[in-house]
């Protein structure tokens, strides 16, 4: 039996459907701050051994900061700086990708 032909249109929907569901796998991580190190993020998936923070004094060198048991946000004002947060494993080693960096001005 022959094939049933795909037009481009047919062929662009099933490969950008594809794509949307390999992308729907992945972890996100968006991390919003107000300035002052008062972070808020959202994650796509469940902390389910909590969240790492990470923070750089320049945005090259990072190092590890604070953990979280699992809570969408920390008060980390009074920090100048960037920081950043990604998920943590059970023995709190970070687990990739990590969040889009914020500074904060350490008021």
């Amino acid at each position: 039996m022959a094939q049933p032909k795909i037009d481009r249109r047919g062929w662009l929907a099933w490969f950008l459907q594809k794509r949307r569901r390999e992308r729907a796998d992945t972890v996100g991580i968006l991390l919003s701050s107000d300035g002052h190190g008062h972070l808020n993020w959202a994650c796509n998936v469940s902390g389910e051994f909590g969240f790492s923070i990470s923070y750089s004094a320049d945005g090259v060198t990072w190092s590890s900061y604070d953990g979280t048991g699992g809570e969408l946000y920390r008060d980390c004002s009074g920090i100048a700086g960037y920081l950043r947060v990604c998920q943590a494993d059970e023995n709190g080693y970070d687990v990739l990708p990590y969040s889009n960096a914020v500074h904060s001005d350490g008021l």
